[in-house]
């Protein structure tokens, strides 16, 4: 069983409320992209895990430990009966070449250090294995997701840690085998112990590059007609409430100035004014968390993302109508 969500990551949020706001250069163009076929492949993973079953074990998904002095990222983490397993996903596409810890494609080295990775973060369990007096195994694999991909080597040692699409789920059905037991429950409790966030995400924009205001989640048009409970996109048509508009604007805040509490005043300024003082502030009590009182208070969202916003005011009085938009 899926022990949590798998959410969108911190840096592909980042990325896509900065391409809203402005020009994104070349680097992170790549870097978006990049980011975006990482969470597509481990959410490809969770898909197919999904259609094999997972009842006989616990997973961990896109989750941080901290053990020791250091943090590791995981993105999937499986628990059986007496052992734990690391699968680190990679949605690597083409003919890939493997030798001496370097990974080539097409002749060229790539910047990748996928096994030494999945060494580190084993080392890290087995570690927590050891000091927390529940001794359990720890194994690994690198899961290649994309049906288009290839690998060669001249390392027999890596086939045994090199899971392919066309075997994964066979290797998946063989993990959920194993019935789950007391212990299973004891491991997947102490490790959410250690579980910690996002450490190492610490992006911030340049407001001075940022376009200001409300924008339309359909085309991304900032040509918006003002109405008493709604704006309407002048380009596309579609309908937006006051209130998911600023919802959107508090995700975009939250990840453009990562870790910064969001003021009214600040919030204010990125909307460029488009809803009246009162409006924010009631709507920032209703959706985030008051950290501080008086002028200087400062909140904290509610939710991980919009997407999660949406979701739980779903059933809002004034409701939104988007017409779908292709250029």
């Amino acid at each position: 069983m899926f022990i949590n969500n798998r959410e969108m990551p911190v840096e592909l949020l980042y990325y896509n409320a900065l391409s809203a706001r402005t020009e994104l250069t070349d680097n992170e163009k790549y870097q978006m992209a990049l980011m975006k076929k990482g969470y597509e492949g481990e959410c490809l993973y969770d898909k197919i895990f999904d259609e094999i079953g997972h009842g006989n074990v616990y997973i961990f998904r896109d989750v941080y430990l901290k053990i020791g002095s250091t943090t590791t990222q995981y993105d999937s983490i499986v628990i059986t009966d007496n052992r734990v397993t690391v699968n680190e996903i990679k949605n690597f596409q083409g003919d890939i070449h493997y030798s001496k810890d370097n990974w080539y494609k097409k002749g060229y080295p790539l910047e990748e250090y996928a096994f030494a990775q999945l060494r580190r973060a084993q080392g890290k369990l087995m570690k927590l294995s050891k000091n927390s007096g529940v001794n359990f195994e720890v194994t690994g694999a690198l899961i290649f997701i994309n049906d288009d991909f290839r690998i060669t080597s001249d390392k027999d040692d890596i086939w045994e840690k090199t899971i392919v699409r066309s075997h994964l789920r066979g290797y998946l059905q063989n993990l959920n085998s194993v019935q789950k037991s007391d212990k299973a429950q004891k491991i997947a409790n102490i490790i959410n112990k250690y579980r910690v966030n996002n450490i190492y995400f610490n992006e911030k924009a340049d407001i001075s590059r940022l376009k200001l205001g409300f924008y339309c989640s359909e085309c991304r048009s900032y040509d918006l007609i003002k109405r008493r409970f709604h704006f309407t996109c002048s380009k596309c048509g579609s309908i937006e409430s006051n209130e998911a508009h600023l919802l959107r604007a508090i995700s975009d805040y939250k990840f453009l100035f990562y870790n910064q509490p969001v003021t009214k005043k600040s919030l204010l300024y990125l909307i460029d004014n488009q809803l009246k003082r009162s409006a924010v502030g009631r709507l920032l009590r209703k959706h985030c968390v008051l950290e501080n009182k008086g002028r200087s208070a400062e909140h904290i969202f509610k939710y991980h993302d919009l997407n999660a916003a949406l979701i739980a005011t779903k059933d809002q009085r004034y409701k939104d109508k988007i017409t779908r938009y292709s250029e």
